[in-house]
């Protein structure tokens, strides 16, 4: 075996075709388990890119443990069987394709050569060169594609040789992609034909087909073909035979209208009535004509206009010169005595600038249904106005009707107050305080009997308030409950820098009032309710963050509740919430009013151990209150102002309002006359003389004549005096509108009921001050 060695030494050298001799060796059952390399040319290493030291004497698969062991039984029958073998394979690690002939030379030895054949393959058809397509082989046994320039380019793969299943995943469906792979790997040369076409991932469409006839026995052969613009125009096609068909089933009339010739040619007509008037055209084919003989006689007269003149054939070729794609216009058309609504389109045909599509169709229906939709949109529009109208006017007679007998129970307590040693007309004003409260208590019961009303859209008023003081105000209110309940009760405000701010006195109230008068209702006898006002951080534009706290150690509420305490009518069955009294609407106004004022509410609570409820409020800082003059009187001054001499009419249709404002009248001096609503004050004016009355206080909502509508009639009188006579609304209506009301007609004054006396002697001292009437003092 040396000397065989040493004349492949001097034979194959040198020589450029790649050569070898190997040792086959055997396992214990007599199946071949390794090749070692006896010799090899420099040729044969550099097929794997080694020098021939590098490789001699080297056992194959402890080199390359991976390797094809298909080789392992080619190499056992040339060197133990005596039989040459030739075949081709692909070599995974270099990718290359090779012809590789194995031929015996003694027992356990066998020669072998290695032709690299992947220029071959590749340049086998030299014909394809010129087509749009590249050409693939394919391995089976390594499931490696080889793909030719050609096709590379193609695909715009950067690699010629790789795996099918990395080819298959570059296209971008996934259903394709195992379409492709199971195509590829499981074609049969001798059976079948394969084609198949996708897209791939970089948007472009690839067909592939792989058919009998390759060449070489060894490897399958395919070929790729990229077909974007072929899909391309299909997609065209297909879009534009959608469109024509969209057109054609929704338009029942197409006609061909040629504008620089004056042809109108029909080219659809589905029914009846196309047909009709497709017959008007004459011999002639005017367009021209049949569009004038249409409009005179089948279009409706307020549309002939419109649709003769832009339907002319000047507008036709004005609208191909301008490149529109289309545009449409809606008429009316008679025919066989019954109007319907028709719409008439232009549409642009490509590849001509003289040519485009009249297309009509029948929107009868459409414009009925958007007809009867803003016939819907309106009536429920008038609902919502009379529904609108109707809630407000709901709230102002409520309000008008609490503050009337409300009214008379201050007033009548007052007065029994003041002269509570005159035992007869105390015991008078207790009689009507009673008769007042038992309406006010049927009120109550009849509105919480109707349905809940939802809060009305609520104006907020920016007027000076003091916040010190109204907490202050609210602790002289609450003390007696809490006194009488046995709780622990404090407000402190020592944490506020800015007492005086801009704000709804009312609204804060309102919110403070429900928040406190529930702690309170929730706290048993023992316990403690503490409430804190503080002042945050002035923002640059004047505006402070005031903090307002309410702590109990009442009942306290459940998580659950916690979640829901806001919401209209909610009750904790979890604590004795359930048995206190309430309608559930108190924390709900509040809530509201405080989203509306732009603060914020927190609420944290545990059953059995009480409640904190964390609310903030941005207030405007009052910085000019010390600069406005406030024409103030002490409150001890106000009951010593006189108006002896001075005649007030008094005007109000409820018997006990105009007996307790008359009362109070009489008692700083006035004289008084009364009325019973606005007819009989406007005819007691009429019938006195000039001067004679000097104030005039005046209900605004009464039967027959209202407020307003009395003073507007007053002032039109043609006498001297009406011009500047004070008249003074004082009303039950509390609403911004009833105020509005009462300037528009001309009244001098406002105020609400139930009365502040204070207020009203003070209005009345500003509007009679300067009359001059002997033995008054106004101050």
């Amino acid at each position: 075996m040396n000397e065989i060695l040493h004349c492949c030494e001097q034979i194959f050298d040198r020589s450029t075709q790649p050569f070898g001799i190997a040792q086959v060796h055997l396992d214990a059952a007599g199946n071949p388990a390794d090749v070692t390399i006896e010799y090899l040319n420099a040729a044969m290493a550099a097929t794997a890119d080694a020098a021939p030291a590098d490789l001699r004497g080297k056992n194959v698969y402890e080199i390359w443990p991976d390797g094809d062991r298909a080789w392992l039984e080619f190499y056992y029958r040339a060197a133990y069987d005596d039989e040459a073998v030739e075949f081709e394979t692909v070599s995974v690690e270099y990718r290359t394709f090779q012809h590789v002939s194995i031929f015996p030379i003694v027992r356990g030895y066998c020669g072998y050569e290695v032709q690299d054949i992947t220029s071959w393959m590749t340049h086998t058809h030299t014909a394809l060169e010129s087509v749009s397509a590249g050409m693939f082989f394919y391995e089976a046994r390594t499931h490696l594609l080889l793909l030719t320039e050609p096709a590379q380019e193609c695909c715009r793969m950067a690699s010629g040789y790789l795996d099918v299943r990395d080819f298959a995943d570059a296209f971008i469906d996934e259903a394709t992609a195992q379409m492709v792979y199971d195509g590829i790997v499981n074609f049969n040369s001798e059976h079948g034909r394969m084609l198949c076409e996708g897209q791939l991932k970089d948007g472009r469409w690839i067909r592939l087909s792989m058919s009998p006839g390759e060449a070489t026995a060894r490897f399958a052969t395919g070929f790729l073909e990229d077909i974007t613009l072929l899909k391309e125009v299909e997609e065209k096609s297909a879009r534009r035979s959608e469109i024509i068909e969209s057109l054609s089933s929704e338009y029942f009339a197409l006609y061909l209208v040629n504008a620089k010739a004056d042809t109108i040619v029909p080219y659809l007509l589905r029914n009846d009535v196309a047909r009709f008037f497709a017959s008007l055209i004459g011999d002639d084919r005017s367009y021209r004509a049949w569009l004038e003989h249409y409009c005179d006689n089948y279009i409706a007269e307020s549309d002939r206009y419109s649709v003769r003149t832009r339907l002319s054939p000047a507008s036709v070729r004005a609208f191909l010169d301008e490149h529109q794609a289309d545009f449409s216009l809606s008429c009316r058309r008679l025919y066989q005595g019954e109007e319907q609504y028709i719409e008439l389109r232009l549409l642009r045909l490509s590849g001509t600038t003289d040519e485009v599509v009249l297309a009509a169709r029948n929107i009868n229906e459409e414009v009925k249904d958007q007809l009867d939709q803003k016939e819907a949109l309106q009536t429920a529009l008038t609902l919502a106005e009379h529904a609108s109208e109707a809630k407000t006017t709901f709230l102002t007679n409520i309000s008008h009707d609490f503050r009337t007998p409300l009214n008379s129970i201050l007033g009548f307590s007052h007065r029994a107050l003041d002269h509570v040693d005159e035992q007869d007309l105390v015991r008078n004003s207790l009689e009507k305080i009673i008769v007042s409260g038992d309406h006010l208590l049927e009120l109550i019961n009849d509105i919480l009997d109707v349905s809940r009303i939802e809060s009305g859209r609520v104006v907020l008023k920016e007027q000076p308030l003091d916040v010190v003081q109204l907490m202050e105000d609210l602790q002289g209110v609450f003390s007696s409950q809490a006194l009488e309940k046995d709780i622990d009760f404090t407000v402190r405000t020592d944490g506020v820098r800015d007492a005086r701010v801009l704000g709804d006195q009312l609204r804060i109230n309102q919110i403070l009032v429900n928040t406190i008068g529930n702690a309170l209702k929730y706290t048993d006898a023992g316990g403690r309710v503490e409430v804190e006002l503080t002042e945050g951080d002035v923002a640059p534009h004047g505006v402070a963050m005031f903090r307002v706290v309410v702590r109990d150690t009442g009942c306290g509420m459940s998580p659950a509740f916690v979640e829901r305490i806001f919401m209209p009518f909610e009750r904790d069955a979890a604590s004795r919430a359930r048995t206190e009294e309430g309608t559930g609407l108190g924390m709900t106004i509040a809530k509201n009013l405080i989203d509306l004022l732009g603060g914020t509410v927190k609420v944290t609570s545990e059953l059995r151990k009480g409640s904190e409820f964390d609310i903030t409020l941005p207030l405007k800082l009052d910085k000019e209150f010390h600069e406005r003059a406030v024409d103030a009187v002490p409150e001890e001054d106000v009951r010593l102002l006189r108006f002896e001499g001075f005649r007030a009419l008094v005007v109000d249709d409820d018997e006990l309002s105009r007996e307790i404002l008359g009362a109070i009248l009489l008692d700083h001096g006035f004289i008084v006359e009364m009325a019973g609503d606005g007819d009989e004050a406007v005819q007691a004016v009429e019938d006195t003389a000039i001067g004679h009355y000097d104030v005039i206080i005046m209900d605004m909502r009464m039967p027959r004549m209202t407020g307003d509508g009395a003073t507007r009639a007053i002032r039109a009188l043609p006498r001297p005096d009406v011009k500047d006579l004070p008249i003074i609304a004082a009303t039950a209506d509390a609403f911004e509108e009833g105020q509005r009301r009462a300037r528009e007609a001309g009244m001098t004054a406002h105020v609400t009921k139930p009365l502040d006396t204070r207020k009203l002697l003070l209005i009345l001292r500003d509007c009679l001050r300067g009359r001059g009437r002997q033995g008054t003092s106004l101050g």
